[in-house]
């Protein structure tokens, strides 16, 4: 086998013949990483067999994560889901012997582990880590099959609590992005999580215009929440669901959620809703369980070099623990500096 790495164009064509799982698959992703955070290394792998045929494909993206001093390599970062592709025409699942160039090619990188962002539990003999989970949602036909069948009473409860308060949904409003933008750096201010870079979420929307969808939610004429979905290929994906802290017991979410459901089954926008990866928590697990979607772990596959350990780049990690309470108390000015420089060295 021979494994290459291709430029754009030519990787565009041969993702044109691959099973794309989900939207972070599509190629503009990458070209959005680039566009954003151009010192980022992105491989664009491609492995073709003996027949000189197309076996899989693999998007890789080089980061160096905070407090280490090798990059790892990813598929794929920033987003929920990656990992291999494989051709359209492909007539059997991958064998450890088909990954073999990839073995090869990351024991010859610089990088001390690979991170394959696989939804599904994959057969490659790579290590395997059921860490996150995930929640999807197959939609009924009507919506009141899906009010009455589908989500708890617990969900419903939150919709009418929302509803008795006076939450509004806007929907398509011309100002959606940078309102979006402002409750996205409250709300990572309130986590003590850096923020993107002000460029990332217009990069997004403007590359992805198709698919990318703002919802807005109001308070007593104040926009305190908002969700960014990702509309692709028949499923929408939940890509980040932010809130005004100070309003954080108003359950706007819940009713951005339900609305955003009744609007995709209604319009006949996609037949599933995929929640996003989700960390063992447990206020958060109780969140989206109550909206009954099939849960089912998330299986993170790596290579990982001699003497080396998977990273765990998450906020319950007690080594970020002082960082991230310094990181809170900062003039959101400086934020906006100093962040993009950490939030590109974090891949989640």
């Amino acid at each position: 086998m021979f494994l290459g790495d291709v430029p754009q164009d030519e990787w565009k064509g041969y993702c044109n013949g691959c099973e794309l799982s989900s939207i972070y698959h599509d190629p503009r992703w990458l070209e959005l990483i680039e566009s954003v955070y151009p010192k980022l290394k992105i491989h664009r792998l491609v492995c073709w067999d003996a027949f000189d045929q197309i076996c899989w494909l693999l998007p890789l993206v080089e980061i160096k994560p905070l407090v280490k001093k090798r990059p790892m390599l990813i598929s794929l970062p920033f987003g929920n889901y990656g990992g291999i592709i494989v051709p359209k025409n492909k007539g059997r699942k991958l064998s450890e012997n088909d990954l073999m160039p990839l073995v090869r090619f990351f024991g010859k990188n610089h990088a001390f582990a690979l991170e394959l962002r696989e939804k599904e539990d994959p057969e490659y003999g790579f290590y395997i880590h059921d860490y996150f989970k995930t929640f999807e949602i197959v939609f009924p036909k009507e919506v009141g099959e899906l009010w009455e069948k589908v989500i708890s009473g617990k969900a419903r409860n939150k919709i009418r609590k929302a509803n008795r308060l006076g939450v509004k949904v806007v929907f398509d409003h011309e100002q959606a992005l940078n309102i979006f933008q402002r409750l996205y750096e409250l709300n990572a201010s309130y986590h003590g999580t850096p923020i993107h870079h002000h460029r990332w979420f217009e990069k997004l929307a403007f590359i992805f215009s198709r698919d990318t969808e703002i919802v807005l939610g109001q308070y007593k004429g104040t926009f305190i929440g908002a969700l960014l979905l990702l509309h692709y290929q028949g499923k929408s994906f939940l890509h980040l669901a932010v809130t005004d802290p100070k309003h954080k017991m108003i359950p706007v979410t819940d009713k951005l959620i339900w609305s955003s459901f009744e609007r995709i089954i209604q319009n006949g926008i996609s037949l599933n809703f995929d929640f996003g990866r989700t960390r063992p928590e447990a206020g958060k697990l109780v969140f989206k369980r109550k909206w009954g979607g099939l849960e089912q772990s998330i299986s993170y596959s790596y290579l990982i070099k001699p003497g080396q350990k998977i990273p765990r780049i998450l906020p319950e990690n007690p080594i970020y623990k002082p960082a991230i309470r310094v990181w809170r108390h900062l003039p959101m000015a400086l934020k906006r500096s100093i962040g993009p420089f950490f939030r590109s060295r974090i891949p989640t």
